[in-house]
């Protein structure tokens, strides 16, 4: 399983790469000029580590298709009794309307209650930048075994105070449920609360995972480092 995980992994940020060197104009309301960013997040907490990305980049400047992936993995510091969770998608996507796209691609996960599972998925995607704000909304649907439902959200809320310094929040919320034996499978609550300097971020964060039918409870709290790469 781990070398699976490894090789998923490594494919992962190989097909990424090629992506993020393509311009980056998704036509959602408000893009910076530079672009789409690409955040990529550390967090060590009190339990152990967890790390980030979302990538979302379209084939070139007019296109209205595109690449999109959003991984996390995380692991306890403890070899005995260690607790690791890993989900990703990696997704085509296709623009529909101002910031909405549709996907269609892979999904990925392996957490305590589970064992690795790679599916077909498809969904929606909703993207907003603005200067201040972004929001970024994926709900999808596996397409075989167990029909999985996922919901991904996430809000951040970043003003400047200066030209260099400003604040970062985020709330970002993941929910999945098991549509065919019909229970939860993870529920995951992100904070964050810092400050930003130029295109990094950095200060307090949690981690809150409630696993499987019974919500059985993982908490880290920590500090995190983040940053904005375009």
């Amino acid at each position: 399983m781990k070398r699976k995980l490894l090789l998923f992994i490594a494919l992962c940020i190989r097909f990424g790469d090629s992506f993020a060197q393509t311009p980056d104009s998704l036509k959602t309301a408000n893009v910076p000029a530079q672009g789409v960013p690409i955040p990529i997040e550390l967090l060590a907490g009190n339990q152990g580590f967890s790390t980030q990305l979302i990538l979302s980049k379209q084939f070139s400047p007019t296109s209205k298709f595109g690449f999109f992936n959003v991984t996390s993995f995380a692991s306890g510091y403890e070899q005995a009794n260690q607790i690791t969770s890993f989900i990703s998608q990696s997704c085509l996507t296709a623009e529909v309307l101002k910031g909405i796209s549709v996907i269609a691609g892979l999904s990925a996960m392996d957490f305590p209650t589970t064992s690795l599972n790679v599916r077909p998925t498809a969904g929606l995607q909703y993207l907003l930048l603005s200067k201040d704000v972004s929001v970024f909304v994926l709900p999808r649907f596996d397409l075989t075994q167990t029909y999985n439902f996922e919901m991904l959200a996430v809000f951040e809320y970043k003003p400047m105070l200066s030209k260099n310094w400003g604040i970062y929040t985020r709330v970002e919320g993941l929910y999945n449920y098991n549509t065919k034996l019909g229970y939860h499978e993870i529920t995951e609550i992100n904070l964050r609360l810092g400050l930003s300097y130029k295109n990094v971020q950095f200060g307090v964060g949690s981690i809150q995972d409630f696993y499987g039918p019974d919500s059985y409870n993982v908490n880290n709290f920590g500090l995190f480092v983040k940053t904005d790469l375009f």
